[in-house]
């Protein structure tokens, strides 16, 4: 075999599957958890290990429980995930969700946006008149990357949920779902980004 017979892959050449972990009171954690990972990947520099400890803490609610919690997490571990080669950056911005919907998607996967939102606005509950115990206490977020649903579809915005409820048929990762905006609106449009350092 020569050189010229062999075909180089980059990293988003190879489908990797990046876990959701399920949560209803570390969503905010799980999703962000999600993200770096998915960053780190498109960059070429996540390998399982080590680090794996690290994003295991943003699943808890004592680390992942708020947008407040995850910023406080991630500025008390950048350091470590720098020296482990991981060049993410984490921003607190307050933005209209088109606004951080376009930012993402201009990242082509090197960027990400964890977004709190409003639980029944995206998992609407018919019949239940607002009165579910459980959807009152969701402390809910979502992730926002660009990814593929689909092995053989194209990239596009994907909405990572790490909460979509027992109810309906919901899915963890799927298309941005019609009302994202509405449900981060109630949430004042706060939000935490991620990107590579070095991709603007």
């Amino acid at each position: 075999m020569s050189r010229d017979e062999v075909v180089l892959q980059r990293p988003e050449d190879l489908r990797f599957l990046v876990p959701v972990f399920h949560t209803p009171n570390a969503c905010a954690g799980a999703a962000t958890a999600y993200l770096l990972r998915r960053i780190a990947y498109r960059a070429g520099a996540y390998a399982p290990g080590i680090q794996e400890f690290l994003f295991h803490e943003l699943n808890t609610a004592r680390d992942g429980g708020t947008l407040e919690k995850v910023q406080r997490w991630f500025a008390g571990r950048v350091s470590s995930l720098n020296e482990l080669g991981y060049r993410l950056q984490c921003r607190r911005v307050t933005s209209p969700t088109a606004t951080l919907l376009d930012w993402v998607k201009e990242g082509r996967g090197y960027r990400g946006a964890m977004l709190p939102t409003n639980f029944k606005k995206l998992h609407p509950i018919p019949g239940a008149g607002g009165k579910d115990v459980l959807d009152d206490s969701v402390a809910h977020a979502v992730g926002i990357t660009v990814d593929r649903l689909d092995t053989k579809g194209d990239e596009g915005l994907v909405m990572i949920d790490p909460w979509p409820g027992v109810k309906g048929d919901a899915k963890d990762k799927a298309v941005v779902h019609a009302a994202i905006e509405s449900a981060h609106r109630d949430r004042s449009y706060h939000a935490l980004v991620y990107y590579w350092v070095g991709w603007s």
